[in-house]
């Protein structure tokens, strides 16, 4: 206990200047991280550590407060001493829970940003901002429906992440597993731990947070929680297919109407290139769907592709020569899917007057 004494005081001297340590901490680990798919164990090994914190933390909170309630008189010489140091013990299950979440947050968050999926990226952003301030922090965690969600939306993230590197062949089941670990996550697994009634505040974070999974189900793949190790990058337009003689690239993506009648008239193609990365082990079927002005005009079938390295990409390319109501269209998109509908990236090819 002379240590943990030895702690609490060094802790007293210095907690001022600890939230500022911790702010540099987290914004500094979003630059220096490595993130490649050779780092999915030890982010797998990070969330599982995460998972059993947060329930140890919520266990404890459970644990103090039963303890507080007991007689001075029936309690043991160890359980005296444990509530002594229960604000020290606090600080150091609270500062390793945050240095997980901030790790699981900071390695998965700019995938979102390769995968172009801006609404899930300033969502997560957001929250991650709540964890980087420690007196925010020890006051959000204390909330139960906010120690939910952060097991959820970190659990979330890291399984978008890990399931394609890790059961690259069993893509097909992604949303299926995606669920049962949803419902894993939110169950209030620290009543069963301590053996104790479920509050009611528990009850109705579950259910809540129930609701949006069960929800989140039925929902177009194009704005479910996607897989963020598999995206498209540097999309391009091009005029004929790649291996064609006329092959020649829209640069920026935009195109005068004036300019694609023309080329649409003369008999050539528009082709939309989307390499795709994906991790080694992967096989899927690809899919493009086109759109005018957001309505279908045509779903194309690709090869099937074979996951690679990082710094490999898959050329996936589809072309169309005929376009209707182009008069008055504004943009031409592409959808990429693999061969069981999720979602994997868009590309827009603006007109312009």
């Amino acid at each position: 206990m002379k240590l943990l004494s030895h702690l609490k005081s060094l802790y007293s001297k210095y907690s001022r200047l600890l939230p500022w340590a911790s702010l540099i901490w987290g914004i500094g680990s979003s630059f220096w991280l490595t993130r490649d798919y050779d780092k999915a164990y030890r982010l797998g090994f990070f969330t599982l550590a995460f998972f059993l914190l947060i329930i140890i933390m919520s266990t404890w909170y459970s644990y103090i407060t039963k303890i507080s309630l007991q007689s001075h008189n029936k309690l043991t010489r160890i359980h005296i001493n444990i509530h002594k140091q229960k604000d020290l013990l606090e600080f150091v299950g609270l500062t390793a829970t945050q240095y997980f979440i901030q790790y699981i947050f900071m390695f998965c968050l700019p995938f979102l940003y390769f995968k172009q999926e801006w609404i899930w990226l300033f969502f997560l952003s957001f929250f991650v901002g709540m964890t980087l301030w420690d007196p925010f922090w020890v006051r959000l965690f204390k909330i139960q429906i906010f120690r939910l969600f952060l097991r959820l939306i970190s659990s979330c993230m890291a399984f978008g992440f890990l399931y394609a590197v890790l059961f690259p062949k069993f893509i097909d089941y992604y949303y299926v597993w995606f669920t049962v670990v949803c419902f894993f996550v939110i169950f209030p697994w620290n009543s069963f731990v301590i053996n104790r009634k479920i509050k009611i505040q528990e009850i109705a974070a579950s259910f809540i947070l129930t609701i949006i999974i069960a929800i989140h189900s039925f929902i177009p793949s194009e704005y479910q929680f996607p897989v963020i190790s598999i995206w498209v990058e540097n999309s391009n337009y091009s005029i004929e297919k790649p291996s064609s003689n006329s092959y020649e690239l829209i640069k920026g993506n935009i195109k005068t109407r004036k300019e694609f009648l023309k080329t649409i008239n003369s008999g050539k193609q528009i082709c939309a290139i989307s390499p795709i990365i994906a991790p080694t082990g992967f096989y899927s079927r690809i899919y493009h769907e086109w759109y005018v002005d957001d309505i279908l005009i045509d779903r194309i079938t690709l090869p099937n592709i074979s996951g690679s390295d990082i710094k490999e990409k898959h050329s996936t390319f589809s072309c169309k020569k005929y376009f209707l109501n182009m008069k008055q269209a504004k943009k031409i998109t592409t959808k990429i899917y693999l061969k069981n509908g999720i979602y994997v990236g868009k590309q827009f090819l603006i007109i312009s007057d």
